[in-house]
């Protein structure tokens, strides 16, 4: 929504924006936008009262129509004074309203069948006040310890499911406050009767038209247009075909008659003391549903402000002044509410100062409660009733209907049967379900979830150790027979198992070319259980009976002891065991391969060796090229080049062993390879004429033959053909590098 509202700027001061809504082109915008709330808010708010003192306790609905105005004044007070935004006008809303009376129902069945209504009424008074101090009291805890953003790893077809089943609840509440009855299956003969059924019908067909119109009109004056028409229309009716309004109060056409004043009563501290534990074990169901609805909600609406907005809010502000709000609320017997996502459109949509509409919005309310008691009076039933049938229906539409197109199949079968448990059992087994299903589905899937990352062969996939050139064809040949397995996720039961049975296929389709060894990279493992230790122990006893060597890389050092425990390494004996990563594990299997071939430990490969390994250098070039080399004798630590030094020679390694090491911008060093006898090192920035990209360090003492760019320019004009010779072995290094990247990459690929 683009928004050319001065008060759109979250940098706009609170003085500044006064000054600005209080210009007479302003306050009159401002009183207008708070007139139209007010209609919206006072049409539903007797279904508030209703749902709370009814049955039994019908003879308060005057009181509880002066908690609602209390509550709605000091809500509005407190958040529009001290939310992040200046759009957010809370309300009570229907969901909280209807638990909130099931709270009362709850309360009041289970109090003594003889407790009088005069002595049931504080007791509903402090079970109300309790709830929504509970409830403050845990928002507004979320928001000053900066937890609110929890809220958001709730399941998405949790949430919907629970709106839902919501949605039928507020629906069926629409029927009790229309002829105070709900809609089931005993009841179904009464609401069918003709008397009942035309009660009720108007508010059904006014719930149809609303919810017809706000799809085919987004525009937030739809629906107080349509109240004020639909209420119209009700009073034409009654004086032009019924003829006698008395008549059609005296039937229940219209809301109980208030007094004079609606008087709102302090609570009775006297009563604490009969409330009894029987009555509070009643309603802690209750208490604890409308601690996760209105949770939810203040998050929930929260959001939807923002995109409404297109502001970003301090979501533990909200929560923190929602909590304090609700609890002052609570303090004076009030109900709860939360973020009202219509007033804040039309806030947005008339471009005034939120604030400022808030506390005109409670001047309103409380000229209301000060005077206001026959415009309830006047109010036909069918007007609440319609509007909480209206949104309930518009929650069973968003998550029943719309939510088919939108939601995978898995998730919509979450939605429908957590809707279908709260509708027929209540809510809290509705969200106990959900739980259920969610966890259910989401271990079923997870179990699906291949946790080999990857699979490799040791034959492409090499350690960064450089070798001789004998050496990497020997590996190159046979590197197969080490097999790679990068592990990712959780393991549990069903991925274990899956993985165990995976490398048992391996294992039995390698018998004309067994593997040798498993190397098992943990890196990306964030923990498993029990059942996978089981399956990793029958892997390594299928592992042993083939005579594979199994490796474990990067394994987390709170998972090592699980591994130990199970009897799947022994920490005592002589053979491989953790590796701190995939690169070392790699490097002893390739160190074992050669050893078997006589190939690992050779100490020294000369230069005469490395250059004869390749047929296009004549024996001739390679006695002509010492005489250009200098031997440079190392020992360990010495640092051959530095890292953005000038690339001024290269160098062969016939002993010793060197690492590349790569220094970031903090202190931490990285190493990139390490080289041994048979290697070539700088030749990329010697021929590239770059800076040194890495620093070259000695860790085993040995000899280097080095190449300076002086030698190399006395060579090409002295000895061209020896010069060429070496461009000749040069290219060839560096075309096997490329061949084996390519291969590294394709497999990935694949």
């Amino acid at each position: 929504m683009q928004n050319n509202s001065p008060f759109a700027s979250p940098d706009l001061g609170f003085r500044e924006a006064i000054k600005i809504a209080l210009k007479p082109s302003q306050l009159m915008r401002s009183v207008f936008t708070s007139a139209i709330i007010w209609l919206l808010v006072t049409s539903a708010m007797p279904s508030y009262a209703k749902l709370i003192f009814h049955g039994q306790m019908a003879d308060y609905f005057a009181a509880g129509l002066g908690i609602t105005l209390v509550s709605q004044i000091i809500i509005l007070i407190v958040t529009s004074l001290f939310s992040s935004d200046h759009a957010t006008l809370v309300i009570p809303q229907s969901p909280t309203a209807v638990i909130q009376g099931m709270i009362a129902s709850s309360l009041v069945a289970a109090a003594p069948a003889d407790m009088s209504p005069e002595a049931l009424f504080p007791l509903v008074y402090w079970i109300i006040a309790l709830s929504s101090l509970l409830t403050g009291g845990v928002i507004f805890l979320l928001g000053i310890t900066r937890a609110a953003g929890l809220v958001r790893y709730i399941p998405y077809p949790i949430v919907g499911g629970f709106l839902a089943g919501l949605g039928w609840l507020i629906f069926n509440a629409g029927f009790a406050v229309a002829v105070d009855l709900r809609l089931a299956a005993d009841s179904l003969p009464l609401l069918m009767s003709t008397e009942v059924f035309r009660r009720w019908l108007p508010a059904l067909v006014f719930a149809l038209c609303v919810l017809a119109l706000q799809a085919r009109f987004k525009y937030a004056m739809v629906m107080p247009v349509f109240i004020i028409v639909a209420v119209a229309l009700f009073y034409a009716w009654a004086q032009l075909v019924v003829g006698d309004v008395d008549a059609l109060a005296e039937s229940g056409w219209f809301l109980p008659m208030a007094p004079g004043t609606i008087d709102w009563q302090p609570l009775d501290l006297a009563a604490i003391a009969r409330i009894e534990p029987a009555m509070i074990e009643a309603s802690a169901g209750g208490i604890l549903t409308l601690i996760i609805i209105c949770t939810l909600n203040v998050f929930f609406r929260a959001s939807a402000q923002e995109l409404i907005s297109g502001r970003e809010l301090d979501l533990n502000r909200e929560s923190a002044v929602n909590g304090a709000a609700n609890m002052a609320s609570g303090l004076v017997g009030g109900i709860v509410g939360y973020h009202g996502t219509v007033s804040s459109t039309l806030v947005e949509m008339t471009g005034v100062y939120g604030r400022l509409v808030g506390l005109i919005l409670a001047l309103m309310f409380w000229l209301t409660l000060m005077f206001g008691s026959a415009l309830f009076s006047l109010m036909p039933r069918f007007l609440p009733a319609g509007l909480l049938m209206y949104f309930g229906l518009q929650f069973m539409k968003d998550w029943l209907l719309d939510s088919w197109f939108k939601l995978p199949r898995q998730d919509y079968v979450i939605v429908v049967v957590i809707a279908l448990a709260t509708s027929l059992f209540g809510l809290l087994p509705g969200i106990g379900l959900g739980m259920v299903l969610a966890m259910s589905f989401f271990v079923l899937e997870y179990s699906r979830m291949d946790v080999i990352k990857q699979q490799l062969s040791g034959g492409v996939h090499r350690s960064n150790l450089d070798r001789s050139f004998a050496e990497n064809r020997f590996l190159q040949r046979e590197g197969k027979k080490i097999l790679i397995l990068r592990l990712q996720g959780y393991l549990f039961f069903g991925t274990a198992y899956r993985f165990y049975e995976h490398v048992k296929l391996i294992i039995s389709d390698e018998a004309d070319e067994p593997l040798r060894y498993i190397a098992l990279d943990f890196k990306s493992v964030r923990g498993f259980d029990a059942s996978t230790v089981s399956d990793f122990k029958k892997l390594k006893q299928l592992s042993d009976r083939h005579g594979i060597e199994l490796l474990f890389s990067s394994v987390r050092p709170h998972l090592q002891p699980l591994l130990v425990g199970g009897g799947i390494l022994e920490l005592e004996s002589g053979g491989p065991q953790f590796f701190d990563d995939l690169d070392h594990a790699l490097e002893w299997c390739e160190n074992a391969l050669l050893d078997g071939a006589a190939l690992f430990g050779a100490t020294v490969v000369t230069v005469e060796q490395q250059l004869a390994q390749h047929a296009l250098i004549d024996n001739r070039d390679v006695s002509a090229l010492y005489r250009y080399l200098e031997r440079v004798e190392t020992s360990a630590g010495d640092v051959v080049v530095r890292q953005g030094d000038e690339s001024d020679a290269l160098y062969f390694i016939e002993s010793g062993r060197v690492d590349v090491l790569l220094q970031g911008d903090g202190p931490d060093v990285l190493r990139l390879r390490s080289m041994t006898a048979g290697a070539i090192i700088g030749e990329v920035g010697f021929y590239l004429k770059k800076a040194r990209t890495a620093s070259i360090v000695v860790t085993e003492a040995g000899v280097l033959q080095r190449l300076s760019l002086k030698a190399l320019q006395a060579m090409k004009a002295t000895d061209p053909h020896t010069a060429s010779a070496l461009h000749m072995f040069i290219t060839c290094v560096l075309s096997e590098r490329l061949s084996n990247s390519n291969r590294v990459i394709q497999e990935l690929i694949d």
